[in-house]
């Protein structure tokens, strides 16, 4: 009975305006509403009596929020509407970017991450000088070094038939293995200590598990990096990436629009152009800095 009550509740609930896609502000502005409308039902209901308006202020209230909370409104359109009026800094006290992190740092964690910040490396000295990268031959960029690409190339080329495991993740952030475990989720995450590390696609865990292992086998210098920092240099890496880690097809940098909860983003995106897997995602302001601080 109960896996039926269950199964009915989850036909019912609209899961693109509740769970992690329930947006703060609608949910407010819809109680509202409810809490408006019992007060109305209740007025208008007076002459019958207080039990009856009062009961029937009780009815809409509980089913205009069990309403809201299956379907994240009361009013349809809701949602947009919100979006498009209510001011920015007031969504923006409801909402996380969606490139933020989704994790809350514990005092533990912050003691590390200040340790790191301690130890941490200039990215761009240290990949030039460990010959991670070069100077590019045909153009005025940065380029994987010759030594290091094949190097990449050989590890990826594994992991393209094997899937990285959760050894491969306790190696990449230097964990114990009963600190780490699977998650399900739409996007390859791993629990680390009790923080959750994710990768917006499957290319992408490939890309950091492949360059993990090949910076360990080029440049004993790489574990003395902080772990944390590691991670943001292999994502870094990716932006290097000129064929899809896991389908073999190239890359190509556009911009999407992102949906949060509240807002619209937009964000840059390094995709793989034969199977639509997303390598990278950043702020586009990022490009227009770089591009400003090109030579005309």
């Amino acid at each position: 009975m109960a896996e039926n009550d269950a199964s009915v509740l989850a036909r019912l609930r609209k899961p693109e305006y509740t769970g992690e896609n329930r947006c703060t502000p609608c949910t407010i502005v819809n109680v509202a509403i409810a809490a408006a409308a019992s007060v109305l039902v209740w007025v208008a209901a007076g002459p019958a009596g207080e039990i009856v308006a009062g009961g029937l202020a009780a009815a809409v209230l509980a089913g205009s929020l069990v309403t809201i909370y299956l379907w994240g409104y009361l009013v349809p359109g809701t949602p947009t509407l919100t979006k498009r009026y209510l001011p920015d800094r007031v969504l923006a006290l409801f909402d996380k970017h969606p490139l933020d992190e989704h994790d809350e740092e514990s005092w533990d964690a912050v003691e590390q991450r200040e340790r790191e910040q301690r130890d941490a490396v200039d990215p761009e000295e240290f990949l030039l000088s460990a010959a991670v990268v070069a100077p590019c031959d045909h153009e005025d960029d940065l380029c994987f070094a010759d030594e290091f690409g094949r190097r990449l190339d050989e590890y990826t080329e594994q992991y393209r038939d094997e899937q990285p495991s959760v050894e491969d993740i306790e190696v990449l952030f230097d964990a114990d293995p009963e600190a780490v475990t699977r998650q399900e989720s739409e996007h390859p995450t791993f629990e680390v200590y009790n923080r959750l590390r994710s990768w917006p696609s499957e290319a992408a865990l490939i890309a950091d598990v492949a360059a993990d292992r090949a910076l360990r086998a080029h440049t004993d210098r790489w574990t003395e990096v902080p772990v944390g920092q590691r991670a943001n240099i292999l994502e870094s890496l990716r932006s290097f990436r000129q064929t899809c880690p896991l389908c073999g097809g190239g890359v190509e940098l556009g911009t999407d629009t992102v949906e949060s909860c509240c807002r619209s983003y937009d964000v840059a995106r390094a995709r793989c152009i034969d199977c639509d897997e997303t390598l990278l995602e950043f702020d586009p302001s990022m490009i227009e800095a770089d591009d400003a601080g090109q030579p005309a």
